[in-house]
């Protein structure tokens, strides 16, 4: 579980060169894990305090204080928080075509994953000050988008380092051929039992080795992947609950609330309502937040 402050706008904006998606920052309980999930979104995230894991297809990534980590629009990512030291985080999500240039000005390459950042407290500035703009309006709208500019410049003055080196995963032909059949063929009936057929490898034996390497038993992996979907439909459109949880695969809309709530602490109504402004579990107020940051003093940083 983790206990977020969360800032999302339901506006799409896909003909931007830059535009703000969502924000927020979140302290997670021990061994929490995030994902797999896609999003149509670059979400950047720096870690506050704490230690977690980030895990890609390829490379397994172990960050601390001072260290981000770039989500790609259609990667597919997890990461998880440690037992002993589970980390804080904030992330700041944004489209555009200019942000690959922007990030390739700055020395990311296609791929990067991981960085590090000299101190955390400007970008805290940034996300407190968005937190001042949460009507739907095409104000608060435009602030946000340059608060998403903002975002970028405050990466590039303190960014240390990128493409720091991960671990590789080492994943074995089956289970890689699993991960490929449930993001290539995915569909709302999808199985455990399905996928051991589509690859034709035991079920039983498959589930094990999926569990051994990847640390997540394959139910639950295509469980996050169908609540991953539900994330995308209840952000953008306007279908019922109930018809969101069946077209996941869901047996109902009391199954994907329990997930949801499991998962992101929240049901899929509060997250749905976040998309278009502020939902708080965190335990703190948003006016605290703006104080300790001086959101007020403007974004200049220290």
């Amino acid at each position: 579980m983790e206990h977020s402050l969360f800032l999302g706008t339901k506006s799409k904006r896909d003909g931007a060169s830059l535009a703000f998606s969502y924000c927020g920052i979140s302290q997670t309980e021990a061994g929490h894990s995030y994902g797999p999930s896609l999003t149509d979104s670059w979400v950047f995230h720096i870690v506050l305090s704490g230690t977690g894991e980030v895990h890609t297809s390829s490379e397994t990534y172990r960050l601390g204080a001072d260290d981000g980590f770039l989500i790609h629009p259609n990667d597919i990512t997890r990461y998880q928080a440690s037992r002993d030291t589970p980390w804080a985080y904030l992330w700041f999500a944004m489209k555009g075509d200019a942000i690959p240039e922007y990030l390739d000005a700055m020395g990311f390459s296609h791929n990067t994953v991981a960085f590090s950042v000299d101190r955390s407290t400007p970008f805290l500035r940034v996300l407190s000050s968005a937190l001042y703009h949460t009507s739907d309006n095409i104000a608060d709208q435009l602030e946000l988008d340059a608060l998403a500019n903002h975002f970028l410049s405050t990466l590039s003055r303190h960014l240390n380092s990128v493409d720091q080196n991960g671990f590789p995963n080492q994943l074995s032909e089956i289970v890689k051929r699993a991960i490929s059949v449930i993001h290539n063929e995915w569909h709302p009936g999808i199985t455990a039992g399905w996928v051991s057929r589509r690859i034709n490898v035991d079920r039983s034996y498959l589930s094990r080795l999926f569990h051994k390497e990847t640390n997540i038993t394959l139910k639950n992996y295509i469980d996050r992947m169908r609540l991953s979907h539900a994330r995308d439909l209840l952000g953008m459109t306007d279908l019922s609950v109930a018809e969101i949880a069946a077209e996941c695969g869901f047996n109902s809309e009391e199954a994907l609330t329990r997930s949801f709530h499991e998962t992101q602490s929240m049901t899929p109504t509060e997250f749905r309502r976040s998309r278009n402004g502020v939902v708080n579990n965190l335990g703190i107020g948003i006016n605290f937040l703006r104080a300790a940051f001086n959101a007020d003093a403007g974004l200049e940083d220290d």
